[in-house]
């Protein structure tokens, strides 16, 4: 519908021939701006599409370019991944190499393995079937399911990594598995030591040799599990410990006794009375059962320590546990100043300067003590199995505790002590030393090759005996003392011929005096 307006200007359109000319026209030029714009619409699209098309090409064209790098990329990342970062938690290592050269058997298992760093070793494969053994009796005392085994290992399995130098090249499953096993067999096997359980099936029992050779194994650097697995395992399996009947009635008597010989007051008594409840409440940890283990034997261990300065120190595996048991046992631990001259006179030396010598009675191989003329010194066992656990414990404070080798101290000392199959002797004859090779001239060799390849420290732990010994050993008199014992009062006709002697020249002198006088 028109307007009227529309209307009339249509019809002048219409009438008028020139404007209808003009009105065709616009109508052409809109017509053809439209097609315009719409072409231009179009090819812009086309250039959008030409643009993102392009972009793809350039894109599926950039990793072409960077192709060459990718393998090497990998393989430095795998390089990278094979490494863990560094810990302080290293407490499993192996014996440096300038350790291994004097004698390389006294760090290698001879019976079993425990751990990865052996495992597998050949001439160790007899032990695998007892450890598959007590795997077995294990889970069926304690009621553990394998799966909550399995979980608790792999809990627990980067802590176990990391306690090792060395990165080990074994997958999860192959590791926990091995770590299982032993951990298994070391528990249950500590646990019938203290239960002096014998057992037809239990053959290691029946041959105390075999016994003792996995005693010896277990205490060897490369041989070590971490202590803190052993104690969970122990602590999550709730392992009950029975007594024998004979222990029980040890206990029994023991108890009576000390009923007999209490005395004094009320208090004294009500007091000893609230000590021995205490014991009694308190049950058998995993560092007691260790504790007796590693020290039964009387050519390895320590017969007295104290088990509340042991469970105080924090340990790490059986040979750092051996360590601290085998430390003074006195509250105030030798004080360590930067060394000014370590040689000491040997023993036959101090012999001669009329030197006491004295087996110490105390089981602590550090206690060695020098008051007035006399020598303390504790006893030692010198052997082969004697060699092998110095050397790992050795090697231990050579690796782990750089800041506290008072061990390394002990026999860089005992080294300048001993120089000879003779100062072997004389300990020997003293008690002070039992010597099981037989052979002094051996006995001393090991004594001098045991500080060979060791860094010695800055410091000294034995810095105030050394300074004793040498002040001593200088000192003339004692040397004329010694002179004139051995050579003219070494028996009792030799002293009296000196003593008449020594008469006579006086009664001369006085002679001669009085004749000057007169």
């Amino acid at each position: 519908m028109y307007t009227e307006n529309e209307r009339r200007l249509e019809g002048k359109k219409m009438s008028d021939p020139q404007a209808l000319y003009f009105y065709n026209d616009n109508c052409k030029e809109a017509q053809k701006d439209a097609k315009e714009l719409s072409e231009t619409e179009e090819n812009g699209e086309e250039q959008q599409l030409f643009v993102k098309d392009s972009a793809d090409d350039v894109d599926d064209h950039i990793p072409d370019i960077e192709n060459p790098h990718i393998p090497l990329l990998t393989s430095v990342r795998k390089k990278l991944d094979r490494w863990p970062p560094l810990s302080s938690a290293h407490s499993i290592y192996k014996v440096p190499k300038q350790l291994l050269v004097k004698n390389p058997s006294a760090y290698t298992p001879r019976v079993i393995s425990i751990g990865p760093i052996h495992h597998g070793r050949e001439g160790l494969e007899a032990m695998e079937e007892y450890k598959q053994r007590f795997f077995a009796d294990f889970l069926q005392r304690t009621q553990l399911s394998l799966e909550d085994y399995v979980v608790f290992i792999k809990e627990r399995e980067g802590k176990l990594r990391s306690c090792y130098a060395d990165t080990i090249h074994l997958e999860s499953d192959e590791l926990v598995e091995i770590v299982m096993v032993d951990a298994a067999f070391i528990v249950l096997l500590l646990v019938k030591h203290a239960e002096n359980e014998e057992q037809e099936c239990c053959r290691i029992f029946k041959r105390p040799c075999h016994l003792m050779n996995i005693t010896e194994d277990m205490l060897l650097l490369e041989n070590q599990p971490p202590l803190f697995i052993l104690d969970d395992l122990f602590n999550f399996a709730k392992i009950e410990i029975n007594c024998s009947s004979e222990d029980e009635g040890n206990e029994g008597e023991k108890g009576e006794e000390e009923e007999e010989a209490k005395g004094g007051g009320e208090e004294g008594s009500e007091e000893e009375e609230e000590e021995e409840d205490d014991e009694d409440d308190d049950e058998y940890s995993f560092i007691e059962l260790a504790c007796e283990f590693i020290n039964f034997r009387q050519d390895l261990g320590v017969k007295e320590y104290d088990l509340k300065k042991v469970q105080n120190c924090k340990m790490e595996h059986f040979l750092d546990c051996l360590r601290v048991c085998h430390l003074s046992s006195k509250e105030d631990l030798p004080v360590k100043k930067e060394q000014e001259n370590l040689c000491t006179p040997t023993i036959t030396e101090l012999h001669r300067a009329r030197v006491r010598f004295v087996k110490s009675s105390s089981t602590h191989l550090l206690d060695i003590e020098f008051k007035n003329g006399v020598l303390s010194i504790p006893h030692m066992f010198m052997g082969d199995s004697a060699e092998t656990i110095y050397r790992n414990l050795l090697a231990f404070e050579q690796c782990h505790y750089s800041d506290d080798s008072r061990f390394t101290d002990y026999v860089c000392l005992m080294d300048e002590l001993i120089n000879s199959p003779k100062d072997i002797d004389l300990l020997v004859e003293y008690g002070i030393i039992e010597n099981t090779l037989g052979d002094s001239v051996q006995a001393a060799s090991v004594f001098n090759s045991l500080g060979q390849g060791l860094s010695i420290s800055d410091e000294f732990c034995f810095p105030h005996l050394c300074e004793q010994l040498q002040t001593y050993y200088k000192e003339p008199w004692h040397k004329w003392k010694a002179t004139l014992r051995q050579d003219y009062f070494n028996n009792p006709w030799a002293g009296i011929s000196v003593i008449a002697a020594v008469t006579l020249l006086v009664l001369t002198v006085i002679q001669t005096v009085f004749s000057i006088i007169s």
